[in-house]
């Protein structure tokens, strides 16, 4: 199939864990179709403003966070929002059956660490504050 399109796509990066990137991933049935071989392509994003303006109650948009579905929605059917950004690096332990070719070359050069991630000193501030009163129960009735 990438023949036939001329390789279009071909410049877009594989998914990786560890460039500080967002990979954002659009599905929808005719995808399989115009994507180039069994990889899925993926737009790499610093951050990314997800909007929903549903046409009646109950619908909404599946997403992927941290290889969980999850599925958002309104249940008044108004219109909502939801920003997603960097905001944590988490170490992980990547298996014995690791395979480069699909993942790439995890060493980017970095010192493997937890880390709470921003722009600025303030911004990782910021970062902390939120994560520790989400921690602690203090953002419940923001988030439902």
């Amino acid at each position: 199939l990438s023949r036939l399109c001329g390789g279009c796509g071909n410049d877009r990066k594989p998914v990786t864990f560890n460039d500080g990137k967002i990979d954002m991933f659009r599905w929808k049935f005719a995808s399989f179709f115009k994507n180039p071989g069994v990889t899925m392509q993926t737009d790499k994003k610093e951050d990314m403003l997800l909007n929903f303006k549903g046409d009646c109650a109950g619908r909404g948009m599946f997403f992927q966070w941290d290889g969980e579905a999850r599925f958002a929605f309104s249940p008044t059917n108004d219109e909502f929002q939801i920003y997603i950004r960097k905001v944590l690096t988490l170490p992980v332990v990547i298996g014995p059956f690791h395979n480069a070719k699909l993942t790439g070359n995890l060493d980017n050069g970095q010192p493997v660490a937890f880390g709470f991630h921003g722009s600025t000193s303030e911004d990782v501030e910021l970062v902390r504050r939120r994560v520790l009163k989400a921690v602690c129960g203090d953002l419940d009735t923001e988030l439902n």
